[in-house]
């Protein structure tokens, strides 16, 4: 059941080289790009796709956003899109890749795997040689192909042919006041009633509900780690209480006898610690039945941090914001990216301590209520407050990165990763290691909730 689940935590093997670049991108520094993903939510709030982009690069950001810009944007992201080597996330999710029609002539699209990749068709041009000379005729070659296809509500009015083409249809609500997003939903309400919408560029919690009322059934957007208004204090439920309570008592070294009694506070949270105890990772000889006997084998470093994880898994549905899987998913990829970017330049003791910030850095949003609220139930050390509260220290660099790596700010991403001692291909590749040990390390842990 949990086979190999402890070994998540241990560091993998990094990934090959990658490949040598074209030398017409090289030209543009394109070997330098970060390749950002974004979370989209269906309306059960679970995160079943991302969209992988890239941001403009500081050579193009003075020219308009014309034909030579687009079919730079599209070169640097199948590029980084073939060398991230997504075979994992491919098998689990659905990925979305920005493009226009035209994409058709490109070179590397028959290497592009098929299973899972959804060409998100955003511009149309034509007049090129080989370039579709309707829009029609470029999707329906690119379904011939095999690739689902979502297309910008723009580019589909009056054109019923591609409307019956696309898989998905793509709002910008970013760009949008009220008025007229509800009159571009009500006519496709009318006309397109089969196709799944999604909502692109959701950028705070207000919109994203109202998204929700007027039939959108996916969403994309910084919605996610949008903070809202909340109360200085309120009553956590008893789950989370108890493992609060036992993460100091963790903190302070307490004795396996007291973080045992701790731990009895709720007997959910007893079960589940057993079952790390017990999974085959641990290569037990003998079962252990008795907590204080498992929290000695485990030891303080590793028990904290899977009390804090355990903290996401709510023990009752009552107790469970709607946004709770999203916000875990954000804070194992934000703390698994801080930890493997800093193997080898900090101590094994900073690693592990960098995972802590990253996980509890959606901690206000979990119990509903400020961070310098929230992170006053804890017992942190200096270093994990300071970068979570007011970004300085030793830790702060890192935070920041994956911060940035969140925005996809070229510029930023740089900046800072040039400050950890990373290049922009590392950084890309921690990213994505981070995002498929989530993905692997998502699954052991809601098999680990169930009671």
């Amino acid at each position: 059941m949990f086979k190999a689940l402890l070994s998540l935590f241990r560091p993998r093997a990094a990934s090959k080289p990658a490949e040598a670049r074209p030398a017409a991108v090289a030209a543009a520094d394109a070997g330098q790009t970060y390749l950002c993903h974004r979370p989209i939510l269906d309306r059960g709030q679970r995160v079943v796709a991302h969209e992988l982009s890239v941001d403009v690069h500081r050579a193009l950001r003075a020219c308009p956003w014309q034909v030579p810009s687009r079919k730079l944007f599209e070169d640097v992201l199948l590029r980084q899109f073939a060398q991230a080597r997504l075979e994992a996330l491919l098998a689990q999710r659905r990925v979305f890749l920005p493009v226009g029609s035209g994409i058709i002539e490109h070179p590397a699209l028959h290497s592009l795997p098929r299973q899972n990749v959804v060409l998100q068709i955003a511009w149309h041009e034509e007049g090129r040689p080989g370039s579709p000379r309707t829009l029609a005729d470029g999707m329906q070659r690119l379904r011939a192909m095999g690739f689902a296809l979502a297309c910008a509500h723009e580019l589909l009015d009056g054109d019923e042919k591609a409307g019956l083409l696309a898989d998905y249809i793509t709002v910008d609500v970013g760009r949008m006041a009220p008025p007229e997003l509800l009159d571009v939903q009500r006519r496709l309400a009318t006309h397109r009633q089969q196709q799944p919408l999604l909502a692109m560029n959701i950028a705070f919690m207000e919109m994203y509900q109202a998204c929700r009322q007027i039939r959108f059934t996916h969403f994309h957007g910084d919605f996610i780690r949008c903070s809202e208004e909340a109360p200085v204090d309120i009553d956590l439920p008893p789950y989370k209480a108890a493992a609060m309570e036992l993460l100091n008592a963790i903190r302070a070294q307490a004795s396996a006898a007291v973080l045992a009694e701790r731990a009895w506070i709720d007997p959910t949270l007893v079960l589940r610690l057993l079952r790390v105890v017990n999974s085959p990772a641990m290569r037990l000889r003998t079962p252990i039945s008795d907590l204080k006997q498992g929290i000695a084998y485990l030891g303080y470093d590793e028990l904290y941090r899977w009390v804090t994880l355990l903290l996401f898994s709510s023990q009752r549905a009552e107790d469970r914001h709607p946004m709770e899987y999203a916000w875990r998913e954000t804070a194992l990829v934000r703390g698994r990216f801080m930890e493997l970017a800093a193997a080898g330049r900090l101590p094994a003791k900073a690693c592990s301590q960098l995972f802590v910030v990253g996980v509890l850095s959606m901690i206000d949003k979990l119990f509903g209520m400020p961070m310098p609220y929230a992170l006053e139930k804890f017992a942190l050390s200096p270093e994990v407050s300071q970068a979570l509260l007011f970004r300085r220290g030793s830790y702060a660099p890192y935070y920041e990165l994956a911060l940035a790596c969140e925005n996809g700010e070229q510029m930023s991403i740089e900046t800072l990763a040039t400050g950890c001692g990373l290049d922009m291909d590392t950084v890309n590749r921690r990213q994505i290691e981070a995002l498929e040990w989530m993905l692997e390390f998502t699954d052991a842990l809601e098999e680990l909730a169930r009671d």
